[in-house]
C-alpha cells in the first residue's frame, strides 16, 4: 500500500513496506529505509499555516498550535461499495453549532454493522474493547456546556465520537475510526494490513447522527482538509484515496 505525505508543494513518497522516499529536484535521490524505522523530511519553507484566530477562532487555547495544510494520498476507501461523499454537512469542516465546534472527518453513512476497513497497512494505537457509552443527561450536560465555553473541550469530543480504532500508519499520519458498533478480536501494537476489517459501523457515541463511519485522517496536529472549503476541500479529500 503506497502512502505519500506532500506539505505545501512538497510531495513525500512512502511505501509502507520498504520505504522508498524521494524529495524534488535538484535533491538527490534518498536511498531506501528500513521499513522497521521510516523516515520522512520536508522543505520547512513551504507550507501553509492556517491563522487559528482568523480561520479556526472556536479553538481552545491548548489546541491552538501551528495547523500546517497538509496533503495525503494512497488511501482506499474505509467501507467496501460507498463513494466519497460530497455533501459538506458531511466533510470537515462543517459547523457543529449544537456543540460549539465544526467537524474534522469524513463521514460514512451505512447501516449498522457495516464492515470497517482499515485505510492503509499500519500499527493499532487505540481499540475501544471496553467501551461504555454516557448516558443522555451526561451528555446533555456536557453538550451545553461546550455551547457556553464556544468550543468544544478535548474529553467531551473523544466522547462524541464513541467507540474507536486508531491506527498509525508512521509519517505522522494517524486515521481515527469513531461511532463504531464493535471493534474487531485485535490489541494495542498489533499490525494492519489495508482492508483488513477493523470494526462495525455504529451510533456510539452520539446516537443522534444516526449509524455512519466518522472517519479522521489525521495529520500531526492538523486533520485532512483542516483550513479549506469548497473545490478545494474536495480535490483534497478525492486526492486521498485510490
Amino acid at each position: 500500500m503506497r502512502l505519500a505525505l506532500a506539505v505545501g508543494g512538497v510531495a513525500i513518497f512512502g511505501l509502507l513496506s520498504g520505504l522508498t522516499i524521494a524529495l524534488r529536484a535538484p535533491a538527490p535521490a534518498a536511498q531506501p529505509a528500513p521499513a522497521e524505522s521510516p523516515r520522512a523530511t520536508a522543505d520547512p519553507d513551504s507550507f501553509t499555516v492556517v491563522d487559528p484566530e482568523v480561520d479556526r477562532g472556536r479553538l481552545a487555547q491548548t489546541d491552538r498550535a501551528d495547523r500546517r495544510i497538509v496533503a495525503v494520498r494512497g488511501l482506499r476507501l474505509p467501507i467496501d461499495g460507498v463513494a466519497l461523499p460530497t455533501d459538506p454537512l458531511l466533510l470537515p469542516n462543517s459547523e457543529r453549532e449544537y456543540r460549539a465546534g465544526w467537524h474534522e472527518g469524513i463521514d460514512f453513512p451505512a447501516p449498522t454493522g457495516t464492515p470497517v476497513r482499515a485505510v492503509a497497512e499500519g500499527v493499532i494505537v487505540r481499540i475501544d474493547r471496553d467501551f461504555i457509552d454516557w448516558d443522555a443527561e451526561s451528555e446533555r450536560i456536557a453538550l451545553f456546556e461546550a455551547v457556553q465555553l464556544g468550543y468544544t473541550p478535548t474529553a467531551t469530543l473523544d466522547r462524541i465520537r464513541g467507540r474507536q480504532v486508531w491506527i498509525d500508519h508512521g509519517h505522522g499520519i494517524v486515521t481515527r475510526y469513531a461511532h463504531l458498533l464493535a471493534v474487531s478480536d485485535r490489541a494495542i501494537g498489533q499490525s494492519v494490513a489495508v482492508g483488513d476489517v477493523i470494526g462495525m459501523v455504529g451510533s456510539s457515541g452520539y446516537p443522534e447522527g444516526g449509524p455512519h463511519l466518522h472517519l479522521e485522517v489525521r495529520v500531526g496536529p492538523s486533520y485532512l482538509g483542516d483550513g479549506l472549503s469548497g473545490t478545494a476541500l474536495l480535490a483534497a479529500i478525492d486526492a486521498a484515496f485510490d
